[in-house]
């Protein structure tokens, strides 16, 4: 049994804030277990009952709410280390030489 409009409407926004937190769409499995920054009261079977399915209810939030799922993908960023990002700038500026060339 779907949900009603309003349901769906509600919710669709609870995921839109929680995938915008993220930083990107969480597989299923990620959500069920991330308890913590999950939203209130909602779980996998919460979504299934409302939606029907979690890709249902990933096309009904990104026409729903596409300003908050804007640039979001379904790929988790990579963290990236800041020691290594340092030395990879570091490693540039030595390259570049003491007269100013290649700037």
């Amino acid at each position: 049994m779907a949900g009603s409009s309003k349901q769906k409407k509600k919710l669709a926004v609870k995921m839109a804030m929680y995938f915008a937190e993220l930083g990107y769409v969480c597989t299923p499995r990620e959500f069920s277990r991330n308890n913590e920054a999950r939203p209130e009261l909602v779980k996998s079977s919460t979504i299934k009952k409302i939606f029907g399915s979690w890709s249902m209810m990933t096309k009904y939030t990104r026409s729903f709410c596409p300003e908050l799922m804007q640039g979001l993908t379904n790929e988790k960023p990579k963290a990236v280390d800041p020691l290594v990002e340092l030395q990879a700038k570091t490693a540039k500026a030595e390259n570049e030489g003491d007269d100013g060339e290649d700037i």
